[in-house]
């Protein structure tokens, strides 16, 4: 028994945006369905808005790590502590580690420990994550394994967060944010990140096989890049980053292996228009990185001009069977376009363009307090959902 009575952990963390519970488990549930006959995954726990809990499973959680596009940490829990001092801390870490340390470190191993929201510990964060991985490469020692701190090549990562008075220790199975795809190495104004960007796709029912999808407003590419990954299911990265839980002996030889995609058949339509001129050869460089520069329509255009005639022209070698379509974006807010009036036209225009596809969806994602009334519809779904440090909402509108 630890000093507090807290212990090991076994269980798999995926951490995404505020407000995505829903889409997470919805993107993971789809890609169990695809990869494996013989998981059913429970009902997770939620922790706030924006944290799913299942319990352990190695073949899921390697899964996650490889694959799952709308979260931004993948964790596999190990232990807890309500410890508040340090010299307690490391007696918890170093007694529960003792206990499975086998489970998760090996001999050899190379690691690197990282805090976050740790501010209200009695110790500084550089004080608690010394403490932490002392207890860690101490515990290893215990067992016969002989492992090194290493920051700049680390082979396996822990995360230490501190939340309602307890601190918990997971392995981070992908070794960096989820977000850091690396096919994005060119930035235009305002960049939306590739997790939010899948969260979007989610949101707006996005379905590949069916829906032509048209973003007006696509700027380095994002959202189009991330439908035609997240059409054929492809691993979210792009070489040569590699997943960490790829090396870890506790995932040797499980499937999946996260060198191929899991609907590697489905062939997406997809429009990526913007009128920056400067921006179609970054969206097909990105593209090219992320592997599906072939599924994607890219061109410099007003979105005014982007009428049914004009789709259908672009789009009539790719469509055939596209039953239904969605406008997809991240509009102007005022940052790249200083004034209201220009912006509310703006705005209008976009309404009166999605309001002329009879049968399309059209999903915003906006921070600006006008929008709603310039764009003219009324929304189906309106959902808080920040963008960064931007309070904003997304707009889901069914087009009659």
């Amino acid at each position: 028994m630890t000093e507090t009575g807290t212990g090991p952990l076994d269980n798999l963390r995926l951490i995404g945006a505020g407000g995505t519970n829903k889409v997470m488990a919805g993107e993971l549930m789809r890609l169990c369905r695809r990869a494996f006959d013989d998981v059913r995954l429970p009902e997770p726990k939620k922790h706030g808005t924006g944290a799913l809990i299942y319990p352990f499973e190695p073949r899921v959680a390697k899964l996650a790590a490889l694959y799952h596009r709308t979260s931004v940490r993948v964790l596999w829990d190990v232990l807890e502590t309500r410890a508040a001092r340090l010299e307690p801390l490391f007696a918890d870490v170093l007694a529960i580690a003792k206990q499975n340390a086998p489970r998760y470190l090996w001999d050899g191993a190379r690691l690197s420990v990282y805090a976050h929201g740790v501010e209200a510990f009695a110790a500084g964060e550089r004080q608690v994550v010394g403490t932490v991985k002392n207890a860690l490469i101490e515990a290893a020692a215990d067992s016969g394994m002989q492992v090194t701190l290493d920051p700049e090549t680390p082979n396996i990562i822990f995360a230490v967060r501190l939340s309602e008075g307890v601190v918990r220790v997971s392995v981070d199975l992908a070794g960096r944010p989820m977000n850091q795809r690396g096919y994005r190495s060119e930035r235009g104004v305002a960049p939306l990140r590739e997790d939010l960007a899948a969260v979007l796709l989610m949101l707006a029912r996005y379905d590949a096989r069916r829906d032509i999808l048209i973003d007006p407003f696509s700027g380095t590419g994002t959202i189009a890049i991330e439908a035609a990954c997240m059409a054929k299911a492809l691993p979210v990265w792009v070489s040569p980053r590699r997943a960490l839980v790829c090396d870890m002996p506790a995932f040797a030889g499980l499937p999946p292996s996260g060198a191929d995609a899991l609907f590697a058949d489905t062939e997406p339509c997809i429009v990526a228009a913007d009128a920056d001129p400067d921006l179609a050869d970054v969206t097909l460089r990105a593209a090219g990185r992320a592997g599906v520069a072939d599924s994607l329509i890219v061109l410099t255009s007003d979105m005014r001009e982007l009428g049914p005639g004009r789709i259908r022209e672009l789009t009539a070698e790719r469509a055939a069977g596209r039953e239904t379509g969605l406008f997809l974006g991240n509009p102007p807010y005022g940052e790249r376009i200083g004034d209201d009036d220009e912006l509310d036209a703006l705005y209008a225009d976009l309404g009166d363009l999605c309001s002329r596809f009879s049968g399309f969806r059209a999903a915003f994602l906006v921070a600006n307090r006008n929008f709603e009334r310039a764009f003219g519809m009324q929304p189906a779904i309106k959902k808080p959902l920040n963008n960064g440090p931007l309070p904003a909402y997304f707009y889901l509108y069914e087009i009659p």
